[in-house]
């Protein structure tokens, strides 16, 4: 069993806290339905079966505890709370498939209940997210980085896709392996990237009209593939920089040099880590 210093490493508090308030601020600026599309989609995300495998079951009282402390006025308690079960010696499956996937089990059914109000569930997926968010650097890479591979996606409903066909083929032609995904539904989407190796990914949002979609996309992809980078380019910068920002992304990029520069750095990062390690 590793030390409790070394459990502690596994969780980013200063992440947790800049994820948490970005997400908070985000959801200030989007109408009340897209705000509780983001919510049912970190409590759809979150809640998955577990692996038969894992021996850990945590109590109820212990889920119940973890709900009430994610509910609760203090932004730290449900945080707090993660730490010290890391400190107790739980594995990073064991948070994501038990802990957290068990507490957005809970809060949905309260939701459905009427037992806590939409504000407080907003309050909670935040939180739940931002936990999360916080661990993403120690899910285990899903495929070595031995070969350059990206997915470039347009945000549901987007019908302005010249500027991301075109980088798809300026970086074919650099060498990488791009697949482009245009006109996917979100879910289609979320399903194939999931289910992919790339730890890249490019999404391309043409202006305003796009920042539900944009937003709901993000959020599902930091939660099904925790281990992959976000870059967001398109006009959406020119008219609503500041709001992507808050969606917590890897990279902004107003033209294909920038785009091209950030995610070259990246897999050159990826690559750096992955040999450290052999």
């Amino acid at each position: 069993m590793q030390g409790a210093g070394q459990h502690e490493t596994q969780f980013d508090v200063d992440l947790y806290a800049r994820s948490q308030l970005n997400l908070r601020r985000l959801k200030s600026r989007l109408p009340t339905g897209s705000v509780e599309d983001l919510a049912r989609e970190v409590l759809a995300r979150l809640n998955r079966p577990a692996s038969e495998k894992l021996a850990e079951q945590p109590a109820a009282d212990q889920i119940d505890a973890f709900c009430y402390a994610l509910l609760s006025n203090d932004d730290q308690a449900g945080a707090m709370f993660i730490q010290e079960v890391r400190r107790a010696g739980a594995s990073v499956e064991v948070i994501y498939l038990k802990y957290l996937a068990d507490a957005a089990c809970q809060l949905g059914r309260w939701w459905d209940e009427d037992r806590v109000s939409f504000t407080d569930v907003t309050r909670g997926t935040s939180r739940l997210y931002a936990i999360m968010h916080a661990m993403r650097h120690h899910v285990p890479i899903t495929a070595p980085a031995t070969a350059k591979s990206a997915h470039f996606v347009s945000v549901p409903g987007e019908t302005h896709t010249l500027g991301v066909r075109m980088a798809a083929d300026l970086f074919r032609r650099d060498g990488w392996d791009v697949t482009l995904l245009i006109g996917k539904s979100h879910e289609e989407l979320v399903a194939e990237i999931g289910e992919s190796h790339s730890i890249v990914i490019g999404i391309s949002a043409a202006g305003g009209h796009a920042l539900d979609a944009l937003s709901k996309l993000v959020v599902a992809l930091r939660l099904e593939k925790p281990d992959a980078a976000l870059f967001v380019s398109g006009q959406i910068l020119e008219t609503d920089a500041d709001t992507v920002s808050l969606m917590d992304i890897d990279g902004m990029a107003h033209d294909f040099e920038t785009a091209q520069a950030l995610i070259e750095c990246h897999w050159d990062k990826v690559s750096a880590r992955q040999n450290s390690l052999i």
